[in-house]
């Protein structure tokens, strides 16, 4: 008995084992980190107070600019009690489309990404306090990461690579 328990361990182990010789993509393939998004300015963002949010539907959730029966296409905001942009996220047809970008309460920049139907999707980059690039790569459902991801010290070195699969 000892002996099947210790095979069926065994099997399990050597089963689940990890390839670690992954080989790494071409440079080319990589998330760049010299992509720069360009905000509107702000007195034409909408804040997410000033916006009706209908829950249901095919993606969950639809923005209107209040009072408005048309779903709101453009840039809304949210801040800190500070004032300072706590988020801005890009919206087509009341959807999230485009381009998200979180803010520390200090104003500096804490992470952007890309919303596919309400979804954080696509390229996405993490930064550090004085705005160097922590960590980029791609997500997939609902900020899972996905592929290629690289991380990187303070002045911009690539420190480590790792690939994530689902």
């Amino acid at each position: 008995m000892k002996k099947l328990i210790l095979l069926v361990f065994a099997v399990h182990a050597i089963g689940c084992a990890q390839n670690d010789a992954v080989k790494l993509p071409p440079e080319s393939e990589m998330v760049s980190m010299k992509d720069v998004v360009t905000l509107p300015p702000e007195s034409e963002m909408v804040s997410m107070n000033d916006a009706d949010v209908t829950y249901g539907g095919r993606y969950g959730q639809q923005y209107f600019a209040k009072g408005s029966k048309t779903p709101y296409t453009g840039w809304l905001c949210a801040r800190y009690d500070n004032g300072e942009l706590e988020s801005v996220q890009q919206y087509k047809n009341g959807i999230g489309n485009g381009i998200w970008i979180n803010y520390n309460p200090d104003g500096s920049k804490e992470s952007q990404g890309t919303y596919v139907n309400n979804k954080t999707e696509g390229p996405a980059k993490l930064f550090y306090e004085n705005g160097s690039v922590k960590a980029a790569g791609d997500y997939i459902h609902l900020k899972q990461k996905i592929g290629w991801w690289n991380y990187y010290d303070r002045e911009g070195n690539v420190v480590s690579k790792r690939y994530y699969t689902r």
